[in-house]
């Protein structure tokens, strides 16, 4: 059998969920940036209230292209790159395993490892098509609108959404290797994302609560700070670092996992004694 071919398979498994993820994405920052004249000159004498603008993640003023991109755009269609990100991940080896798919992969010439990495590679491929087909989007649009914008600028904000997305593809590939069910690692990723952005937007809001921020990935993501700021390169690298780490965990998870049982042992905690070795 050659190589690559799980990487290669991967990619035709989520061909379709590119292409509409990515076109979904498009089309919002199309839309974002044509209604931008109609909504500048009405936002001119408005500011948006503190509370809101941590909800939103963002301090940038809303009469401002960056502003308004951020608020409208890049403040929460991240989710829709979290959403894939989880597909993909709990899929690699607990969907397969759930699916009964695993056992028939590991039967070839194939190692759980290279089964983790390839899949792992395709994911990242795929995330950074939608990422480009969402870019599009503002291609096509952005020089037909008088906004202070460039399309460098949108590119950095763009560009800025992957490695979040990553993280959240290798949390969710490490749980969905350690956990018993594809249904439990699922869970655990969406209660994590949504207690760490709430704990994000509770720090912007609250001044006693801004340390919060420091454990919640949305803060390093930045919403629509690249905008005008440029991409924290080190807020970046500390989200892919962590991702790398999931992925190594996976790796381990992967190789300690009991295949053929149509989604693993179903005790959760015996699961877990048996990745750390207790059992």
């Amino acid at each position: 059998m050659t190589a690559g071919w799980i990487f290669r398979k991967s990619l035709r498994d989520q061909r379709w969920q590119v292409v509409g993820f990515g076109a979904a994405l498009a089309v919002i920052a199309a839309l974002d940036v044509l209604t931008w004249p109609s909504i500048r000159d009405a936002s001119q004498n408005f500011d948006i209230p503190s509370s809101l603008q941590a909800v939103l993640g963002t301090d940038l003023s809303i009469a401002t292209g960056a502003g308004n991109l951020s608020a409208r755009f890049f403040s929460w269609t991240i989710v829709l790159l979290i959403v894939f990100a989880v597909t993909q991940g709990t899929a690699a080896v607990g969907g397969e395993d759930a699916a009964g798919t695993l056992e028939l992969l590991l039967a070839q010439p194939v190692s759980r490892r290279r089964l983790v990495v390839e899949k792992t590679a395709a994911a990242c491929v795929g995330a950074g098509a939608i990422v480009l087909i969402c870019f599009a989007g503002f291609v096509v649009t952005l020089p037909t609108v008088a906004i202070d914008l460039t399309l460098g600028d949108v590119a950095l904000g763009v560009a800025n959404m992957l490695p979040i997305t990553l993280l959240f593809f290798a949390l969710s590939l490490w749980l969905g290797a350690l956990l018993p069910t594809r249904g439990a690692a699922t869970g655990c990723v969406i209660a994590l994302a949504t207690a760490t952005y709430v704990a994000n937007s509770l720090a912007q809001g609250i001044g006693g609560l801004g340390g919060l921020r420091y454990v919640s990935p949305f803060w390093y993501y930045g919403a629509g700070r690249p905008l005008l700021d440029g991409i924290a390169w080190w807020h970046a690298g500390l989200l892919l670092a962590l991702a790398a780490v999931c992925v190594a965990l996976a790796v381990v998870a992967a190789e300690r996992r009991e295949v053929g049982t149509g989604g693993g042992e179903r005790d959760v905690v015996g699961a877990l004694q048996r990745w750390a070795g207790m059992q």
